[in-house]
């Protein structure tokens, strides 16, 4: 966006925010037809600064970024055999932070490039119905292609369970991305291998373009 623009939605409120990153976030036919939402979730500034341990800290950054508002969507494949060692996306998660300028932006995406990796396994992958995830463990900076203004890609690596007992290596890639005030994250799932490098560059360039849009 031009700084003229950037300077007509200086201010933008929570309502506007939320409208803007409703449309901003992977639908669910973008994440497959087999794919039903499991997650749909509006998370305020407070409501983030008390989920971290360092709630004070955290509520001045978010201050210092202009950081507006953020959400989540998560999406599930049903789970069926040719999920498995297939490279099928089993589940994806999109999350959607809007900022009153693409600086502060740039500076929120640059303090969460730089977490712990614990930090980023307790965060980026959870338990959904019907599985359980543990012994999560992170390789930051994969290769990935260059996408928006700003991106980088980590692999999540650890245990799936399922309720049959049933337990599997689950492989998931994140690319975090900004484009202009909105930084956001795309992280596909796939279990027993990674999952098909295509389809997760489909993903973000989806939610990059709505990004852009929205701009």
């Amino acid at each position: 966006a031009s700084s003229g623009a950037r300077t007509e939605s200086a201010g933008i409120s929570v309502a506007a925010a939320e409208a803007r990153l409703k449309q901003v976030v992977l639908q669910p036919a973008e994440a497959g037809a087999q794919f039903t939402q499991d997650q749909a979730l509006i998370q305020t500034n407070d409501e983030l600064a008390k989920a971290r341990p360092d709630t004070e800290k955290a509520r001045q950054q978010y201050a210092d970024w202009g950081q507006v508002l953020q959400y989540n969507v998560q999406y599930s494949a049903s789970v069926a055999p040719d999920l498995v060692f297939s490279g099928k996306i089993a589940r994806v998660m999109n999350t959607a932070s809007l900022f009153q300028t693409s600086e502060g932006a740039s500076a929120a995406l640059a303090f969460i490039r730089d977490l712990a990796a614990p930090t980023v396994a307790n965060f980026l992958v959870n338990d959904a119905e019907g599985t359980k995830i543990s012994d999560t463990q992170v390789v930051k900076d994969i290769s990935f292609p260059a996408k928006g203004d700003e991106s980088f890609g980590w692999r999540l690596t650890g245990k799936a369970t399922f309720t049959n007992g049933f337990t599997v290596t689950f492989v998931a890639d994140t690319v975090w991305v900004r484009a202009g005030r909105v930084n956001g994250n795309v992280t596909a799932v796939a279990f027993g291998q990674a999952p098909n490098r295509e389809d997760v560059v489909g993903l973000v360039d989806q939610f990059v373009g709505r990004a852009e849009t929205a701009e």
